[in-house]
Parts: structure tokens; C-alpha cells; sequence
């Protein structure tokens, strides 16, 4: 890093990254990191557990895909030869805080609040950790960045003095430009129609909806299969258990797939279904968005910030109400007028987007 920079410096903890399989949070934090760098506003330093973490091994994780050696750096290095980040200047965490108050400038990032507003979809150490330090957090850090507009309604209803802290941090998808030519030199998928649904398999992302919904008249006489992305989550075995057999023949369950796979899985896919009861963002819905997908979507929490004019809605707690949504999608008149409407929408959500509220934080 240049220190004679005339850029303000952000020490961004990047703990998520060391996981080795890339969803949810480990990929937000992976296009925050591009972002900031593409920006080019701040001078951006990376930290775990509190000790500085060298840029190229940031950068190689970021281009491997995976964490998987993250780790073996950290104890090689930063262990044998201690470095620790820097407390003068602004400390960003991309999800929740371990330390609080040790920097000068702190900041951290709320995705959703459903620990919270819907406890009976978590289990109980997974609330804890969200819920436990969260006043702690939000007193030490001089801005919160809420990844939508719902998460902060969320987060304001419980702690309404956190208001003046807090500002909007959307993120955008994307994928490697090398998946384009690496698709189109594959053979195609063979697996005749089907509509993808993307997610960790757990009660709060209600796939038991579409299950149900498969003996609805509208549903029943569709040839489209339902390909399921993700990997077991919370009472997945209990919740399978109850799937009849005669569903599972419309319904592949693909587990954790790499990143490509699930370009692929998407492109090749009629349209998105999010049938989530609960969602800080649900940057599935973006991802589907930026390859002109429509998405079939729950009327629920982040998802119409999101989704916008790309989707048809349905309430999540209704089969029937899905089933008509399903119905009104699967028509290809409706495909043909929602597809731009999807590219258009994911374009409102890009990398300056992502950026601009950290750099003005920072004061770039």
C-alpha cells in the first residue's frame, strides 16, 4: 500500500472470505473488496482476527473462488510474524462485529434482521450470535450499512436511535467473463424446461410452498421441472422427509454447486422462483435479473426493492396465490415482456452503487 496517498485508508476485516465454500456473505464481501478497488477512492487494507492480512493473499482467494488457503496464510504468516491492522483510521466489517470500540472510525454491515422479527426459522445459536452484542455494535460503530431498504426498516423499528448512523449499501451481481465462452463450448444442459430456485435448503426460504403447491391445477399440468440450488441447511432432514415421492420425480435437488454451475443452471433456466418468507437482500433474484431471467417472487420483505418490475409476486404463505403467479409467468408472452425488464433492473445495481456510501464514510 502507498501511505503517501492522498486517499483515506479502510481496513476492511475480511473473516468471510476464509470460508471455503463462497455464498451469501463471503460473496458480498468478495464484491465489496472489488468494488472499493475499482472505485479506487480509498486506500484499502485487509485484516482477520485483528491482524493485516497481505493484499495478494486477499486477491488470490478472490480469484480462486474459495478461501481453502486463506487460512494456511494466515498461520504462516501473520502468526510467525504478527502485523496488526491499523486502529487509527476506519475499520469495516462487512457483517457482524467481534471487537468494538478498538478503532478510532468503525462501521459495520446489517443484512437482515429475521434472528429477530422470525426467531422459530433459527436455531438458537445462530440468534445469539446476531442478536447478543448487536446494541454493542451498533453504540461503537459510527455508521451501519444496511444492504436494503427493508433490512434498515427492520433494524430501525428494533433500535430506532441507531437512525442517524445508518446508510444503504446495495450490492450488485456479477460473473467472471470467462463463464461466457466456457458455456458456450459445453454441450447444453438435458434437462428440458425447468424453473431454478437458489438458496440454502432451510424452513425461512419456504421451499416447502412449491412442494405443496406441485398438486395445484396450475402447477400440475406444467412440464417445467424445478431445479433446487443449495446446500442443506437447518432441519433440512425433517423437511424432506415430509417431500411425498411423487414430488421429488418434478424436483432436482442439485446440493452446493460451484459458481459456474450455477450460471449455467440459471441460464438455462425459464425463470428464477423465490419463494422466501424472509430476505435482507436476496441477491439470487439480482443474479437471475442480470442473465434476463424473471423471477417468481414472494411479495415479502427486500424482494420487491430488488426484484422491481421483473417479476410477478404472490403471497408467501398462499399456495393458490402462487399457483396463479406460476400460471402468469410460465407463459411465454409474460417471459418475453419481463426478460428486458430484468436486465434493466439488475443494471440499477452495479459496482459504483456498491462503493460510493463506503467511500463517502471514509471521506474519499
Amino acid at each position: 500500500m502507498n501511505y503517501l496517498s492522498a486517499h483515506p485508508k479502510v481496513t476492511l476485516d475480511v473473516t468471510p472470505l476464509f470460508e471455503t465454500y463462497w455464498t451469501g456473505i463471503p460473496v458480498f464481501t468478495r464484491r465489496l473488496v472489488q468494488s472499493l478497488l475499482w472505485h479506487g477512492g480509498v486506500d484499502l487494507e485487509f485484516m482477520f482476527q485483528l491482524t493485516r492480512i497481505p493484499a495478494p493473499a486477499v486477491m488470490a482467494a478472490i480469484t480462486a473462488g474459495t478461501g481453502a488457503f486463506l487460512r494456511e496464510t494466515f498461520e504462516a504468516v501473520a502468526i510467525a510474524q504478527p502485523d496488526l491492522a491499523d486502529r487509527t483510521g476506519r475499520l469495516l466489517y462487512p457483517s457482524v462485529k467481534d471487537s468494538f470500540g478498538i478503532a478510532t472510525r468503525e462501521a459495520s454491515t446489517v443484512h437482515d434482521m429475521s434472528t429477530l422479527v422470525m426467531p422459530e426459522y433459527h436455531e438458537a445459536a445462530n440468534i445469539a450470535y446476531h442478536l447478543e452484542n448487536l446494541p454493542l455494535q451498533l453504540a461503537t460503530d459510527e455508521a451501519v450499512f444496511c444492504i436494503s431498504e427493508a433490512t434498515r426498516a427492520a433494524l430501525l423499528a428494533a433500535y430506532p436511535s441507531a437512525a442517524p448512523k445508518t446508510r444503504l449499501l446495495y450490492q450488485y451481481a456479477d460473473w467472471p467473463d470467462s463463464f461466457q465462452l466456457l458455456d458456450r463450448n459445453m454441450p447444453p444442459l438435458r434437462l428440458g424446461p425447468y424453473a431454478v430456485v437458489v438458496g440454502t435448503i432451510e424452513p425461512r426460504k419456504n421451499l416447502g410452498l412449491l412442494l405443496r403447491a406441485l398438486s395445484a391445477h396450475e402447477v400440475r399440468r406444467s412440464p417445467l421441472r424445478f431445479v433446487v440450488i443449495g446446500r442443506k441447511g437447518w432441519k433440512v432432514d425433517q423437511f424432506m422427509d415430509e417431500v411425498p415421492p411423487e414430488a421429488r420425480k418434478r424436483i432436482l435437488f442439485s446440493g452446493f454447486v460451484s459458481e459456474f454451475t450455477k450460471y449455467r443452471l440459471i441460464k438455462g433456466a425459464e425463470f428464477l422462483i423465490f419463494p422466501s418468507i424472509y430476505e435482507g437482500f436476496g441477491i439470487p433474484a439480482l443474479e437471475a435479473m442480470s442473465l434476463g431471467k424473471p423471477v417468481l417472487s414472494s411479495w415479502s420483505s427486500s424482494l420487491p426493492e430488488v426484484v422491481g418490475n421483473a417479476g410477478v409476486y404472490f403471497d408467501p404463505l398462499s399456495v393458490s396465490d402462487f399457483a396463479a403467479a406460476f400460471a402468469s409467468i410460465s407463459h411465454p408472452r409474460k417471459l418475453a415482456e419481463l426478460a428486458p425488464l430484468a436486465l434493466e433492473g439488475n443494471a440499477a445495481f452495479n459496482w459504483q452503487r456498491m462503493a460510493a456510501p463506503v467511500a463517502e464514510w471514509a471521506g474519499a
